[in-house]
């Protein structure tokens, strides 16, 4: 099989959030498919703040109009929630195939009405869409037609993690450090171990608003590939499906938090769930730090669970979906 594809996604490589490594990991799969894939994202699109400001979506749809040849040639469109890019190409182009991924909510709680009227409307347009959690469909109100849930993929470490490597009581934040992400119930969690006299390393792999906060327990690292720290990490708190993964991938036992009703659901209605040590409070995840046991079980469990979640497996459910009528 050999078919064209248009990946339209807000940004890819070398940025590394969720949406990228996502596109990322199922693009070697989709291409040993017979896919031939081009990516169309907004980094090449602003070159002056001021423009981008106030000409920002009609610069984006004039750059994409620029590469109207590859929605043309293109068999599917994949895109991964900027389904506002695509849209005037949709009426150019109404029988083009269009597969939408909607990777999560946009930090905002409550949700703005026209947020969700947003996804209702990418979810009406699209052939199909992909739900990363399910909470979205109950959240945006989306319909359960031609719509398919999945928690996203990991890519599972390249050389064995050995438990030996591992820097006691070391603790990893990966995320952006604000504070819907959990952050200030880990701050808290690490102020209670730092009065109560207990010796542990702290890192953040993240930016954000919070990392003046941060600064006072551990090194800030920024916006860097995680996987290096939690080879040796011995604790992660993660915020995101794909964290909570590499974490587990990468053996250790992993903290998250909610400061609200839908980051409880996002948390609680995954598979990941029981998995997790979750709460909203900061002296609970003490307590259950404290009393933790069977703790290489634990690591082992995890780790085949996080196995599951392979990145052919999720390519195969877009190639799935570019095959169905």
């Amino acid at each position: 099989m050999t078919m064209k594809a248009l990946i339209i996604t807000e940004s890819y490589l070398p940025k590394l959030g969720g949406v990228e490594k996502h596109i990322a990991g199922i693009k070697p799969y989709l291409e040993q498919a017979g896919f031939e894939l081009k990516i169309f994202d907004k980094s090449a699109v602003f070159q002056n703040r001021s423009l981008k400001k106030f000409f920002g979506l009609l610069q984006i749809w004039w750059a994409l109009f620029k590469k109207v040849e590859w929605i043309k040639e293109a068999e599917v469109i994949f895109i991964h929630d900027v389904f506002i890019y695509y849209l005037p190409f949709k009426f150019l182009f109404p029988k083009k195939k269009i597969i939408t991924t909607f990777h999560g909510w946009e930090k905002i709680y409550p949700i703005p009405w026209k947020n969700i009227l947003y996804k209702q409307i990418a979810q009406k347009l699209s052939h199909q869409t992909i739900s990363i959690g399910n909470y979205i469909n109950q959240y945006y109100r989306l319909k359960s037609q031609n719509n398919y849930i999945s928690y996203g993929a990991v890519a599972l470490p390249t050389t064995p993690i050995t438990l030996n490597n591992k820097i006691k009581n070391s603790f990893l934040f990966v995320g952006r450090l604000e504070k819907d992400t959990g952050l200030a119930i880990f701050l808290d969690f690490l102020d209670i171990l730092s009065k109560k006299k207990i010796i542990f390393s702290a890192k953040f792999c993240g930016d954000g608003p919070m990392k003046k906060n941060c600064l006072p327990y551990g090194e800030v690292l920024g916006f860097v590939d995680v996987r290096k720290f939690l080879a040796t990490s011995e604790f992660c708190f993660a915020g995101g499906y794909l964290s909570i993964l590499e974490a587990m991938a990468y053996q250790n036992i992993v903290f998250s938090g909610f400061s609200h009703q839908l980051k409880k659901d996002y948390l609680l209605s995954s598979p990941f769930a029981s998995k997790i040590i979750c709460t909203d409070q900061a002296q609970a995840l003490f307590e259950q730090y404290q009393n933790l046991s069977n703790q290489d079980q634990i690591i082992e469990t995890n780790y085949k669970f996080a196995k599951k979640f392979s990145f052919a497996k999720l390519a195969n459910l877009y190639i799935k979906l570019t095959k169905e009528k």
